[in-house]
């Protein structure tokens, strides 16, 4: 008697469940910002914001797992935002060699396996742009798709995630149009400009670093003899 022949894939553990859960989260999402005739109230984003960082867990959790600075000491720890040429996005580790810790120096420099983040501007019709990325990707997903698929999801979400994060912000504390609700930077030159602006032209050379000036120390008072007795 002739046995079928069974394939050697097995579906991931709670696959399926989540691939459902996903479904039924994106619908909302995505009907609650195309209602918007244009560019909502920040507290409108907050909300939409809020759901689709859920919609990005769901998807995190079916992707393949990754770390935000891909450090083999410190996977999990914190990204540096000042990160030299050359060096890993572990901010643990750049602070080590900054301070010439020689078995800092030794480690090799990886690059960061961060979750996607959309350059600004960010605008409702870039949202709109991205929804449609999402819904095209997710309809095809399928417990048979390979984890680059997954992944790509997760990314997508992510972005849109963040979009709406920042169109959630305030948009007149730094008149910014990169940055709506970035913070300000009194010290810049030119007047108080954009936070993040002001970084971004440090990084890459188009403004010089600020100058630190060491403050003279007080000469330290001698300690008076007492008088001889006459």
């Amino acid at each position: 008697m002739d046995y079928p022949q069974h394939s050697a894939y097995r579906v991931p553990t709670k696959r399926p469940l989540l691939l459902s859960e996903l479904r039924s989260q994106l619908p909302s999402v995505d009907d609650r910002i195309r209602a918007f005739p244009g560019y909502g109230d920040p507290t409108e984003y907050e909300a939409i914001a809020d759901s689709l960082y859920q919609v990005f867990i769901t998807t995190r959790n079916l992707a393949p797992a990754r770390h935000s600075t891909n450090c083999s000491i410190h996977p999990l720890g914190p990204v540096d935002p000042e990160s030299p040429q050359g060096w890993g996005q572990c901010l643990f580790c750049n602070s080590n060699r900054r301070i010439g810790n020689p078995r800092a120096r030794q480690e090799v420099a990886n690059a960061a396996l961060q979750y996607d983040v959309p350059p600004p501007p960010y605008t409702h019709e870039t949202l709109l742009d991205r929804m449609r990325q999402i819904n095209d990707v997710i309809f095809e997903l399928h417990y048979r798709s390979p984890e680059e698929d997954f992944a790509l999801a997760a990314d997508l979400v992510h972005g849109a995630f963040i979009i709406a994060r920042e169109l959630s912000r305030p948009r007149s504390t730094s008149r910014c149009t990169r940055h709506p609700g970035a913070p300000v930077d009194p010290t810049a030159q030119g007047g108080p400009r954009c936070l993040l602006c002001v970084a971004a032209e440090r990084r890459t050379g188009a403004v010089p670093p600020p100058e630190i000036r060491n403050r003279p120390r007080r000469p330290v008072p001698g300690r008076r003899l007492p008088h001889p007795p006459s």
